[in-house]
C-alpha cells in the first residue's frame, strides 16, 4: 500500500508547543510543519518513528515553513503518553537556529544526536569516546524498569546491567 501524508492532528503540535519554551526556546520564532505519514520509512532495516526536514529555497517560501517534522502515524497509534511526548521532544532536538550577528536573522539547520553507535561495538569496546561516555552515564540514571524491547533480548539484560552500575548502556538508534 502507498504511503499517505495528513496534517498531524493537534496533539503533536500541542506536545511540542509545551516543549519549546522549556527546552528548545531557540524554536520560538521557527515555522514548524507537523505531519503524518501513514506507516513508519524504513532506514537501515530500522523503522523511524518520525523524521525532520529542514524547508528551503522555494518549499519554504511557499509552504512558509522552516522545519518539516513527519512522524509515523501507525507508530504514533502504538505509543503511550510519555512516549509520544519523548518522540516529539527528539524530533525537535534535531532543529535548530542561530541568529545571524548581521541579518538579525534567524539561521534555521538540523543537528545530528550526540552518538550513534553499534550495541555490537558497545559491548566489546565500551565508550571508547567522549560523546559515549557522556551517553552512557546519562543511560546509567535513567530509570528503565519495565523497558521492553522486541528485537533484541539482550537489551533488557544490558538495561539491568546499566540501571544497577554494573554494564555500559546500549545505544539506541535513531528513532
Amino acid at each position: 500500500m502507498a504511503k499517505e501524508w495528513s496534517k498531524a492532528d493537534d496533539s503533536v503540535g500541542t506536545i511540542a508547543g509545551g516543549l519549546i519554551p522549556n527546552y528548545h526556546a531557540e524554536l520560538a520564532s521557527a515555522r514548524i510543519n507537523y505531519v503524518f505519514v501513514s506507516e513508519a520509512t524504513m532506514k537501515g532495516g530500522h523503522e523511524l518513528y518520525g523524521r525532520v526536514k529542514k524547508v528551503s529555497g522555494f518549499l519554504e517560501w511557499a509552504i512558509e515553513c522552516d522545519f518539516l517534522i513527519e512522524v509515523a502515524l501507525d507508530k504514533w497509534n502504538e505509543l503511550e503518553a510519555h512516549q509520544r511526548t519523548a518522540l516529539v521532544d527528539h524530533l525537535l532536538e534535531r532543529c535548530t537556529g542561530e541568529e545571524d550577528e548581521k541579518s538579525g536573522e534567524m539561521r534555521w539547520k538540523l543537528r545530528e544526536p550526540d552518538v550513534q553507535e553499534f550495541a555490537s561495538i558497545l559491548d566489546r569496546y565500551g565508550a571508547w569516546h567522549t560523546a559515549l561516555a557522556g551517553f552512557v552515564s546519562v543511560a546509567k540514571r535513567v530509570n528503565l524498569e519495565g523497558f521492553e524491547e522486541e528485537e533484541d533480548e539482550n537489551l533488557n539484560v544490558v538495561a539491568e546491567q546499566v540501571q544497577q552500575g554494573e554494564g555500559e548502556a546500549d545505544v539506541f538508534d535513531e528513532v
